[in-house]
């Protein structure tokens, strides 16, 4: 089951969260729509996770939301995010937001490595909004069939500044030369940890086989072991060897040859939800 769950019944109607009337903060053709409706997207979810899980600080979030042992419940909690903000309503994505500002809020303590952390320390919000963003440029650059434009790279990291100063940064990136600067910059933050060793490697050992997809659907391939392969290829080589992560080189032939020949075909994103929509609430600590 999603992290993402509705406050309405049990048989509420599935819609698409694309049929949910409101006005939005992105369209189609802008590149934030094309990046995060594209059957890459879940590769680029769980490469960022990766990049969260080599942090101390989030690792040892991961193991106060007990998602140590199940680290898609976290996967499925990122993914919600970022379809929300980009393809809900404006109403939708900032009961989102302002759910996961009370989520962050309930986590703080001490790392495995003995440093205090609290989950709404802005620059460790700006930090994973910066190795998110950079994940799921990385993936479709890498594996979709029409990469961006320089320029609409630059284009995509700006809209995703946007939601970032919503989430709480006080600086946000707005070109892709800025991003890799910050991230260069913090190579310190991936760390070996126990807990987040163990979550990258439960990612490998739970994830199912991939079966192919009936549609074009962009989430049906998610928790797929071709998605975390994938990721792990994505990586970079600090958080690889702090997750003692394999290092498998993987092209766009061999991941969509595996999952679906229905990513050449994918115009739009599909993607299902209930509705009413309410905010991701997996992660949280305790009730709120």
């Amino acid at each position: 089951m999603s992290p993402l769950d509705p406050r309405g019944a049990a048989d509420t109607p599935v819609c698409s969260i694309l049929d949910i009337p409101g006005p939005r903060w992105f369209h189609p053709g802008d590149p934030i729509w094309r990046v995060h409706g594209d059957a890459a997207t879940p590769i680029g979810v769980t490469t960022g996770l990766l990049m969260l899980a080599a942090n101390p600080a989030f690792a040892a979030a991961l193991t106060a939301a007990d998602a140590v042992e199940n680290p898609w419940s976290a996967d499925g909690y990122l993914h919600d995010l970022i379809e929300i903000t980009t393809f809900g309503t404006v109403d939708d994505a900032m009961v989102t937001i302002e759910n996961s500002h009370r989520d962050r809020s309930t986590f703080s303590g001490t790392t495995e490595h003995g440093q205090y952390y609290y989950g709404s320390d802005p620059e460790l919000v700006e930090w994973a909004h910066a190795a998110t963003t950079w994940a799921l440029l990385a993936a479709y650059q890498r594996f979709a069939a029409r990469p961006l434009t320089p320029a609409e790279s630059d284009r995509y990291v700006s809209q995703t500044a946007g939601i970032g100063h919503l989430h709480g940064c006080r600086v946000s990136p707005t070109t892709v030369r800025e991003l890799e600067q910050l991230l260069r910059s913090s190579r310190d933050r991936a760390r070996a940890t126990s807990a987040g060793q163990r979550a990258a490697t439960r990612l490998r050992e739970t994830a199912r086989a991939c079966k192919g997809l009936v549609g074009t659907s962009v989430t049906a391939h998610r928790s797929c072991i071709t998605v975390v392969h994938a990721a792990a290829s994505l990586v970079p080589s600090d958080v690889r060897r702090a997750l003692d992560l394999p290092h498998r080189p993987m092209d766009r032939t061999a991941v969509f040859g595996r999952i679906s020949r229905a990513h050449e075909g994918l115009g739009a994103p599909m993607l299902t939800t209930r509705a009413p929509i309410a905010a991701p609430s997996a992660m949280r600590a305790r009730p709120a």
